[in-house]
């Protein structure tokens, strides 16, 4: 692996080590496959959501959030990778607890860390109402 490609990776795995963070900052808890594909989401720099989501949206909100990564499976499944890495770090730096599948944000005192996305943080909670078996099939379909 040359110096460049590494140098990228551990700029990939910090910048996906601040998203867990600030996902599980504001959630305190949530599945590992559910902190994936929203951490994908928030790092996408072409994510645009203003024309499918106003303030007052709540029909299909998931479902619209889910559809905004169609046809990139395979920057999706590349991704992983890279999350998975950040999400053991933290975990082996105690900044997150793992109870089977669930992450659990273990810095209960601190709260300065968000991320300033009302569409990705509603989606979040309306996937609170989704099994992960559920989530995941609605994903794989979608994506």
């Amino acid at each position: 692996m040359s110096n460049n490609t590494q140098k990228m990776e551990v700029l990939l795995i910090s910048k996906y080590c601040d998203i867990v963070t600030q996902i599980l900052a504001v959630h305190k808890n949530l599945s590992v496959n559910k902190t994936m594909f929203f951490a994908y989401l928030l790092n996408k720099d072409n994510f645009i959501y203003g024309d499918i989501y106003r303030s007052n949206t709540s029909v299909d909100l998931l479902f619209k959030c889910i559809s905004q990564v169609s046809g990139s499976y395979l920057e999706y499944c590349k991704s992983i990778e890279y999350i998975l890495k950040a999400i053991h770090l933290l975990i082996r730096n105690g900044q997150l607890l793992i109870n089977e599948t669930e992450l659990i944000y273990a810095k209960q005192c601190e709260t300065g860390i968000k991320y300033n996305n009302k569409f990705i943080e509603n989606a979040i909670y309306k996937s609170l109402e989704f099994s992960d078996r559920q989530f995941l099939k609605e994903v794989i379909n979608n994506v």
